[in-house]
């Protein structure tokens, strides 16, 4: 039985003693600020082969960078967000010395249109979705994935939820969450253990038989 856990930025990563440990640790978006300031996150990340999911913006890695993490830790995969059958339209900025990975064709069912003709709504949902998809893991931890239901990073960075709802409506009103859920819903065969601080959408979701949902506030 192989694992993989996938951190999220969300204020529920303080929680990541909780946490069981994986063979594998999947990193969505810029994290050196959780990596330096979250408590357990060092600890967590020690021993783990790193699997890092980021959208290629300018200065991306520059947190990593600052704390010496390519040095410090066994980071082996950049795995981007995009169909590979897209790459070539995207420009990415790649400072380290990963190739970028994309997304496989799998991932069409759980996609919809949004900037392009299939895509996911966030960094990381895209994440989910290759531990889910082409990980191979039969177990697939979460954490840091609040689905927007509050305006908090684990980090000082506050998010304005009014702004961000009106530029990516797929993240408001649960449809963020339906993505999360049809991961789990179509993979009964896979383990799914989430601790996150959302509820509101997460009905169907903790009816499913293959998750564990821990539910925690701040």
């Amino acid at each position: 039985m192989k694992s993989i856990s996938v951190l999220c930025r969300g204020e529920s990563l303080k929680a990541i003693k909780h946490l069981p440990k994986s063979d594998i640790v999947m990193l969505a978006n810029r994290f050196g600020e959780e990596i330096e300031n979250v408590p357990g996150v060092k600890e967590y990340l020690d021993d783990a082969e790193i699997y890092l999911c980021t959208s290629g913006t300018g200065g991306e890695l520059d947190s990593l960078k600052r704390i010496d993490f390519f040095e410090k830790y066994n980071p082996t995969k950049m795995i981007r967000p995009y169909l590979g059958e897209i790459s070539s339209n995207i420009r990415l900025h790649n400072s380290c010395n990963l190739p970028n990975t994309f997304l496989s064709e799998a991932h069409k069912e759980y996609m919809v249109p949004m900037k392009y003709p299939y895509d996911y709504p966030t960094t990381g949902i895209a994440a989910i979705g290759y531990a889910v998809l082409e990980s191979e893991c039969d177990t697939i931890n979460i954490i840091g994935l609040d689905f927007y239901e509050n305006s908090a990073y684990t980090t000082s960075q506050q998010l304005n939820l009014e702004e961000i709802y009106k530029t990516d409506p797929w993240i408001k009103d649960g449809n963020m969450e339906k993505f999360f859920t049809k991961f789990v819903k179509n993979n009964p065969n896979k383990q799914f253990n989430i601790i996150t601080t959302a509820k509101t959408y997460l009905n169907e979701l903790i009816t499913l038989a293959n998750v564990n949902y821990y539910n925690i506030a701040f």
